[in-house]
C-alpha cells in the first residue's frame, strides 16, 4: 500500500514539474506577429478600428508592400463572418468589392487593393493562426 502511495506520488509530483517546465503556447496573434517578424515586417497593435479590435483572437495593423493592412482574427469562421459583415455594413461597396477580404478566420482590410502577392503574403502569415 505504501509503496503503491509513493509511486503515486512520484507520477503526480512528474507530471506537476512537466507541466510547469512546459512554455505555454503562443495565442493566435502571437502566432501572426511570430511570422511578421520573422519576416521583418513591423505591426502594431490596433486602435482607431473598432470592428478589427472586435475580432475573438484580436487583431493587428501592418504594410505588405506598401500595402497597410488590418488583420482581424476570428475566434471561430462565425466569428470571422461577423467581422466581415460589419465592415460591409459601414463601407461603401467599391471598397469592400477591392479591399475587404475574409480567409477563413481572418478577415482583411486593405489600404488599397491587394496585389496576388500582398494576399498569399498575409494568408501564408495567418495560417497558424487559423488551427
Amino acid at each position: 500500500m505504501l509503496i503503491g502511495t509513493v509511486a503515486m506520488a512520484s507520477v503526480l509530483c512528474a507530471q506537476v514539474v512537466v507541466g510547469q517546465l512546459r512554455e505555454p503556447e503562443p495565442s493566435h496573434l502571437e502566432k501572426v506577429q511570430t511570422c511578421l517578424t520573422e519576416r521583418s515586417t513591423p505591426f502594431q497593435s490596433v486602435s482607431d478600428d473598432p470592428v478589427a479590435a472586435s475580432a475573438g483572437r484580436g487583431a493587428l495593423v501592418t504594410e505588405v508592400d506598401g500595402n497597410r493592412v488590418t488583420v482581424s482574427l476570428g475566434s471561430s469562421e462565425r466569428d470571422a463572418e461577423r467581422v466581415y459583415r460589419a465592415y460591409v455594413a459601414v463601407a461603401p461597396p467599391d471598397v469592400v468589392a477591392a479591399r475587404v477580404e475574409r480567409n477563413r478566420k481572418a478577415v482583411f482590410l486593405w489600404g488599397s487593393a491587394p496585389t496576388a502577392a500582398q494576399r498569399e503574403f498575409m494568408i501564408l502569415c495567418t495560417l497558424d493562426a487559423q488551427e
